[in-house]
């Protein structure tokens, strides 16, 4: 992307208030809309608090409704948000970036302003091939519907809900669900994994996975036919300081149906379902 695009200029005000004795708080919302020309234009999306919600419109163009709450214990503080808890945005042709940070992307200079935060509440419109790379950490939840690119997010403390889904890519969450409602039969690879959520898979009747599961306080629960399989193992080298290191994973593996891509799925204290979607 080669277009940078400050917001702070951008925004408008709606209102102001003090939340604590001496704690300022305040609020802005506003819409931006930005040409794309690309047949798969990107959308990435790297947000702090709050939510990503993305849903599928006409080509051409990609609508960005925003909602900024940004809190601070002092307005010595606050103006220091101003700095380390930016939002900026990338544009240009092939798509648009959207992330909380500075301009170097480092969003960890919030340490040096403590009990700050900026909630960002997105809300997108996008051509229905774009390409998703979404991710959130805190207070918000990951809602896509209807898009045919493929689909990457993130959320660490909250759920993944992808609706109307064609292709997926990489989807992980630390403290939340992850439930996936494919279109129609998944036709690529997907990684897919959590810690304290369960993962449900949601396909058409004739739908074919392989399934490479890592299992942890959990259960497999399927309403399509499985079988057991043998996928190959997968092995990692490392060479460090004239030494070959090697890591050997095999997990444990299933059929759904006829087979397919492969889905590398992982659950930590939550079971995996995969249910028939039609």
């Amino acid at each position: 992307m080669n277009k940078m695009i400050k917001v702070t200029g951008l925004l408008m005000l709606i209102s102001s208030t003090g939340f604590a004795a001496g704690a300022v708080e305040k609020s802005k919302s506003w819409t931006e809309t930005f040409p794309v020309t690309s047949d798969k234009p990107s959308l990435e999306i790297d947000n702090l608090w709050g939510d990503v919600k993305v849903r599928a419109g006409k080509p051409g163009k990609i609508v960005v409704t925003i909602e900024e709450l940004r809190s601070a214990p002092d307005q010595r503080r606050f103006d220091r948000s101003l700095e380390t808890l930016q939002l900026n945005i990338e544009a240009d042709d092939n798509g648009l970036a959207l992330y909380v940070g500075n301009q170097d992307r480092d969003w960890h200079g919030r340490n040096n302003c403590r009990g700050c935060k900026v909630n960002y509440q997105f809300d997108v419109v996008v051509p229905v091939d774009t390409q998703l790379d979404v991710s959130t950490v805190n207070d918000g939840r990951i809602d896509i519907a209807g898009i045919k690119g493929r689909v990457s997010a993130d959320n660490v403390n909250g759920p993944i809900a992808v609706a109307g889904m064609f292709n997926c890519d990489e989807l992980n969450s630390i403290n939340g669900e992850v439930d996936l409602a494919f279109k129609t039969t998944p036709a690529e690879n997907c990684n897919i994994g959590t810690i304290n959520g369960d993962i449900t898979l949601k396909l058409p009747d004739d739908s074919g996975i392989d399934v490479a599961m890592d299992l942890f306080n959990g259960r497999m629960l399927t309403q399509l036919p499985v079988d057991s399989l043998a996928l190959p193992a997968k092995v990692e080298h490392v060479e460090k300081n004239g030494r070959h290191h090697y890591r050997i994973e095999q997990h444990a593996d299933v059929r759904i149906g006829a087979g397919g891509p492969t889905f590398t799925i992982t659950s930590i204290n939550g079971d995996i379902r995969i249910q028939k979607s039609n």
